[in-house]
């Protein structure tokens, strides 16, 4: 069985050396507090996906850099989800804003100048929002990424930065949406109940990697029959 996501776009596998690039981005202005913060977040996410590879024994280490967390990192406007504009190729543009060097793709700056053979987005912004991830990316010449927004009503937590990493590397949503029966999401609270991409919302220790999620970012080639009903849309 095949699925689009699986080994595909700039996070293929969750396996090897990975470039991590985070933006924290905004409207008004943002306390350095905060954000670093926020940044220990993206780093304790990691460490629970080094750690779950490490389980299936596969190796995974990432490699972080980050733009606007001292200097402001400011844009007009940050679209969320629920905007019904959410931007495929947003993390290009952003890219392009830091300064990223013209005339070479963005994974392959990354192969070039840090030895890592997988790369993507995460932009942080600082407002209500709801998240969205583009798995692979905005076309051939940029990276995959996702967007995840932060304010006093609804903080960023570190079991979202953990899903939406996993849809970057071939994961898919485990809970009832438009593309995932209720009858799949009431199977999957049974089988695993705190699997990470149906329920991200426990302690990080508690949260589970089904088999299913495993196999779409490879680090599992164990393909079970019970699969096949997640990954077709209804």
């Amino acid at each position: 069985m095949t699925y689009p996501t699986i080994n595909s776009g700039s996070a293929k596998r969750l396996e090897g050396k990975v470039y991590v690039i985070t933006f924290f981005v905004s409207e008004t202005s943002w306390e350095l507090n905060e954000k670093m913060e926020l940044f220990k977040h993206v780093r304790d996410a990691e460490s629970w996906l080094e750690w779950k590879a490490k389980e299936y024994g596969k190796t995974v280490r990432f490699v972080n850099g980050v733009h606007g967390l001292f200097d402001p990192f400011e844009v007009e406007i940050v679209p969320d989800y629920d905007s019904g504009n959410p931007q495929s190729d947003l993390a290009k543009r952003y890219l392009e804003k830091a300064g990223c060097p013209s005339g070479i793709t963005y994974p392959e700056w990354v192969k070039k100048n840090s030895g890592c053979d997988q790369s993507l987005v995460f932009i942080i912004a600082n407002k209500a929002g709801r998240g969205y991830a583009n798995p692979l990316g905005g076309g051939s010449d940029c990276p995959e990424g996702t967007v995840l927004y932060h304010s006093a009503g609804k903080p960023l937590e570190t079991g979202s930065i953990i899903h939406e990493f996993l849809h970057l590397f071939g994961a898919v949503d485990l809970y009832e949406t438009p593309e995932q029966t209720k009858e799949n999401s009431d199977r999957m609270e049974k089988m695993y109940p705190k699997e990470v991409m149906h329920n991200h919302y426990f302690p990080l220790k508690e949260l589970q990697l089904s088999p299913l999620t495993a196999w779409l970012v490879g680090l599992s080639d164990k393909e079970e029959p019970w699969f096949e009903s997640f990954l077709l849309s209804p």
